[in-house]
């Protein structure tokens, strides 16, 4: 997946949620004109108060009429059918609609014990890589790199970096294939 998204559709999606976003405010905008004509300027002044959540995301923001996350959602969707990705996740037997899915059931897929978490995420990296090397313990440094080289092309795919989650993730499973080539090589 991560080497179908190229850099062309990443800078088309950044312009798409750009130029939504300067819709939205210049739509918002136009609405808080209207409202408060003639104009009444003040200043306000706060004090006590800190600033350090000015930056962070939040699913009930509004930008205009629609919730941040609602236009988030639109976003990653429009740019998944674009690529002809599927908008539904397989999890085992069953799956989820990014469609449709809510703030609460995508914090409960990444939690701790949750399908997308850290723990079962990495143990379906782990067994993926011991089933591609056949078992084969010998293997290690080519599984590893493996999964390194799978992780940089996730990062370049997104931009550079990636959600503390995945390197957690990603630590997770390295840690369990070092584990398991460990347990070969005292049993051997």
């Amino acid at each position: 997946m991560a080497q179908s998204i190229s850099n062309n559709h990443l800078e088309q999606f950044r312009a798409e949620a750009q130029r939504l976003m300067q819709q939205n405010r210049q739509q918002g905008s136009g609405r808080a004109q209207e409202a408060d004509t003639p104009r009444d300027y003040s200043d306000n002044v706060t004090l006590g108060e800190t600033s350090e959540s000015a930056g962070l995301y939040r699913a009930d923001m509004k930008t205009g009429s629609e919730t941040q996350l609602d236009l988030l959602r639109s976003l990653v969707i429009k740019t998944f059918e674009e690529q002809g990705l599927a908008t539904k996740l397989s999890m085992g037997e069953a799956s989820v609609d990014i469609e449709s899915l809510s703030p609460e059931q995508a914090q409960k897929l990444v939690a701790e014990d949750g399908y997308f978490g850290v723990e079962q995420t990495s143990e379906r990296i782990f067994q993926s890589a011991v089933s591609i090397a056949s078992g084969d313990p010998a293997r290690l440094d080519a599984i590893m790199q493996g999964v390194e080289d799978g992780f940089a092309e996730a990062e370049k795919a997104f931009g550079g970096t990636l959600p503390d989650i995945s390197y957690q993730t990603r630590d997770a499973a390295m840690e369990k294939l070092n584990d398991w080539a460990e347990s070969h090589k005292s049993s051997a």
